[in-house]
């Protein structure tokens, strides 16, 4: 799902937390902000969608599918979010960052892509 752009990266992933488990804006916020940190990318939390990166964004959409507290996470052709990106390592690198906060996932590809995912999945 995109962003909305006139929020910021924080904003997209706070809001979901206040609208869900209605957590006041101080609490998702750090909740938030916490994911963006542990992704890397907490020095993006107050830039709009078009200041972001590929990568950053996707980070953002991460911590923002995350934060929703779904058992299951599905990372659907993750490449098409990462034109520019060693998308593997790039994911395999943020999936292990976020371990920790992240539900299970599936990863959803080619299957010719499917060597790119050994270990991942």
């Amino acid at each position: 799902m995109p962003l909305r752009v006139n929020l910021t990266a924080l904003e997209n992933i706070a809001l979901i937390q206040q609208f869900h488990a209605r957590l006041t804006w101080l609490r998702a916020s750090a909740q938030a902000q916490h994911l963006l940190d542990l992704a890397g990318h907490g020095d993006c939390a107050m830039k709009r969608d078009e200041d972001l990166t590929p990568t950053q964004r996707f980070a953002v959409k991460m911590a923002r599918a995350i934060v929703q507290s779904r058992p299951l996470l599905v990372i659907d052709r993750p490449a098409l979010l990462l034109p520019d990106s060693p998308y593997p390592t790039l994911l395999a690198s943020l999936l292990h960052s976020l371990s920790d906060a992240l539900p299970d996932y599936q990863i959803l590809d080619y299957d010719w892509n499917k060597p790119l995912y050994q270990g991942l999945i």
